[in-house]
């Protein structure tokens, strides 16, 4: 995203919100911050190295039962076009 861009929808999100810049700026962070932490623990996850109640804790389990059937399901996936090579 080039500079302008975001200047332009940091002015937006200001005008909409009636924040100063500091504290959008702030928010918006904290909330990348959170999302970053969030990628890297489903990684670490998939990857076997966070237990799955640390996850439960985090996503809870309605949206961890999705990301582990998506996962066996990109399994299966992978394992039926080997099996065809």
């Amino acid at each position: 995203m080039n500079p302008t861009e975001l200047t332009r929808q940091l002015e937006f999100v200001v005008a909409r919100r009636h924040q100063d810049q500091a504290t959008v700026l702030g928010q918006a962070v904290q909330e990348g911050i959170h999302a970053l932490y969030r990628d890297a623990l489903l990684e670490a996850y998939l990857l076997g190295q966070v237990a799955r109640e640390i996850m439960l804790k985090e996503f809870g389990v309605e949206q961890l039962e999705e990301l582990e059937f998506q996962r066996d399901v990109f399994k299966r996936d992978v394992t039926w076009g080997m099996q065809n090579v």
